[in-house]
């Protein structure tokens, strides 16, 4: 699910207004975290998670980590927030495990 440089554009021009739904510490990312972002990604597509770190190379881990295990896209980290995406129908969305 690799993002165009256009369409990564757009979807950072809309998260601009989102606030963190979420905050993480980045050594924290478990699966009880996973869940808890892939359930907000059920709501909406694009997800802003602030990850709780003063390390950049720990904040870049992390937010990789929760985007591969949540199973969406890393728009980009922008300091300690991770922007995160994954399109509605998207396989594998909770709606359609059940």
């Amino acid at each position: 699910m690799a993002l165009s440089g256009k369409a990564r554009r757009a979807l950072l021009a809309q998260a601009h207004s989102l606030k963190a739904r979420i905050i993480l510490r980045a050594g924290a990312i478990d699966e009880a975290a996973v869940a808890h972002v892939r359930a907000a990604l059920a709501t909406q597509p694009l997800l802003k998670v602030r990850i709780q770190t003063d390390d950049r190379s720990e904040c870049d881990h992390a937010a990789r980590t929760l985007a591969e295990r949540a199973g969406c896209e890393l728009v980009r980290r922008i300091g300690r927030v991770a922007v995160l995406y994954r399109p509605q129908d998207e396989p594998g969305t909770p709606a359609e495990d059940q």
